[in-house]
């Protein structure tokens, strides 16, 4: 098993550092740090993985001393903080940077400043008799505390405010980056807790994977936001039907300018309508005489074109964000469907 465990760690440590490094030389492209924090992030990783082939043959691992040590307590909610700072940077939450910073770690920070440097006595714990024995001690449930507060950094990322008009990613893909996050803390709690030898196998995998993903999304799939960009002017929609839920959907796309927000879809317009699939499909097909997704997908391309063909020194990257598209595959696609060429193409046609 150690063996196994050992090149596995060996494995890892290598691709958070080739990872890190891959993201340090592409770090200036985003307008933003989140490449170099990822980097930082990556790197640490690849310290720590190192670290555990060490542990591992001298049996010094999370699963192998008293439960919750403040080694294996504090320092994990510094690393939880550090977690936060590529989701934060890639948002661009609308409230300041400082006062995010401030409300989420301050508190985080203090904790950490008391269990390690204010001299307190941990009692070891090897059992949970020992824990029910001491629970009454002070610093038994000062770090069970702790550990608590790490979970709740783990969900808070779901609470920290969205909007899709400055971030650099659609809504989907914070989502499944907050619960990557929750599962990595998650796992850690559990083997604080328990001490099972595959929960810290299957930790370091999940964390392996998290990594290697963000670091494929970074290089890979995300479009990049300038802090300057300007949205889109709704185009109106020219109708005269007296159809009272296409006139709802027009002024929901144009007038809010929803159509180029990356999270739209059909469900989302229904709901935010307070109708269904089915009416507001049947809405598009009877006005436009085609299916939702031809039509947004038809309306950005179009104006990305349009935009492209009265100014050819326009990023065209740009307005792909512009109209919503975060992922690269998707508005490559979407663009060579609907003009027979690739955006690469289509920009040398201009020149």
């Amino acid at each position: 098993m150690k063996y196994i465990a050992t090149i596995l760690l060996i494995l890892m440590t290598l691709s958070f550092v080739v990872c890190g490094i891959l993201l340090w030389k592409r770090r200036h492209e985003p307008h933003d740090y989140s490449r170099t924090i990822h980097a930082l992030l990556s790197w640490l990783s690849a310290f720590f993985t190192f670290t555990f082939i060490f542990r591992t043959w001298a049996e010094t691992t999370t699963a192998d001393v008293a439960f919750f040590e403040p080694e294996h307590t504090f320092v994990p909610l510094l690393m939880q903080m550090t977690f936060f700072l590529y989701p934060l940077e890639v948002m661009r939450p609308t409230v300041s940077r400082t006062r995010v910073y401030m409300f989420l770690f301050s508190p985080l920070l203090l904790l950490v400043f008391i269990g390690m440097c204010a001299g307190i006595e941990y009692t070891p714990i090897y059992s949970y008799a020992d824990l029910w024995e001491y629970l009454g001690e002070f610093n038994v449930w000062f770090r069970l505390f702790a550990l608590t507060m790490m979970l709740f950094y783990c969900f808070s990322l779901f609470l920290v405010p969205y909007d899709w008009r400055r971030s650099s990613s659609d809504k989907k893909f914070i989502t499944k980056y907050a619960c990557g996050f929750c599962l990595i803390g998650l796992l850690y709690f559990f083997i604080q807790m328990t001490h099972f030898h595959e929960l810290v196998l299957l930790h370091q995998l999940v964390w392996f994977a998290f990594f290697v993903s963000i670091t494929y999304y970074e290089l890979k799939e995300r479009l990049l936001v300038q802090p300057s960009a300007v949205q889109p002017v709704p185009v109106h929609t020219p109708h005269t039907s007296k159809d009272e839920l296409w006139e709802q959907i027009i002024q929901l796309l144009d007038e809010q300018g929803k159509w180029c927000s990356p999270d739209l879809n059909l469900s989302t317009l229904c709901e935010e309508l307070g109708s269904n699939r089915t009416y507001v499909g049947e809405a598009f097909r009877r006005n436009t005489g085609q299916t939702f997704v031809e039509y947004i997908t038809h309306r950005r391309i179009d104006y990305v074109v349009e935009t492209m063909k009265s100014n050819p020194d326009l990023d065209i990257h740009q307005l792909f964000t512009d109209v919503g598209y975060r992922l690269r595959s998707t508005a490559w696609r979407n663009f060579h469907k609907v003009t027979g060429l690739t955006p690469t193409e289509f920009v040398e046609s201009l020149r």
